[in-house]
């Protein structure tokens, strides 16, 4: 699947640890992340069992190249000021196909896996989509990331072999459809 880690440069890697039960008591605040969350950032993979993001220089500078590039959103989800998930969306356009954007990484503490931060990060991550003009969100699961391809079905996402897809024209159209 390769570097499930969220600077990780080989393809769209997801991760998401636990299943995600209802908590309706606990607010959760998401920002934009910023060069100074490393180190945060860093603690969460690491307690997701992603891997391990070393502060070396090169690693330092890649992630601060995702944090300000305008094709990436990386976002942080708090419960109160502890930094229980993120989610890090990259936004692709081309030429002739339509726009999309791409989750390559979702990543929940264990601790607050029950608190519907997956799902939480999973619809932020479609209104971001939206936001940007995008027709599709694509996330790529594994066969044995179940409580991944657990969420992306709870949140309507169809199958398309390792890949899963939200078409985001319904939605679109549904939003015009309610405003007209």
């Amino acid at each position: 699947m390769g570097d499930p880690s969220i600077v990780g440069s080989s393809g769209a890697a997801v991760l998401c640890t636990g299943i995600m039960r209802p908590n309706t008591t606990t607010a959760v605040r998401i920002r934009r992340a910023h060069w100074r969350d490393f180190d945060a950032v860093a603690s969460l993979v690491a307690r997701c069992g992603a891997g391990t993001l070393v502060p070396e220089r090169r690693t330092l500078r890649r992630f601060r190249h995702i944090v300000h590039d305008l094709g990436n959103d990386l976002y942080l989800a708090f419960l109160q000021d502890d930094l229980v998930g993120l989610v890090h969306i990259v936004f692709v356009r081309e030429l002739v196909a339509p726009r999309r954007a791409e989750i390559c990484s979702i990543l929940v503490s264990p601790e607050a896996a029950q608190a519907e931060i997956g799902q939480v990060l999973l619809s932020f991550a479609r209104k971001r989509a939206r936001k940007r003009d995008c027709e599709v969100l694509l996330a790529r699961a594994g066969a044995t990331d179940y409580a991944l391809v657990s969420l992306l079905r709870a949140g309507g996402f169809q199958s398309a072999g390792e890949w899963y897809l939200a078409s985001l024209q319904s939605e679109k159209l549904e939003g015009n459809a309610k405003e007209g």
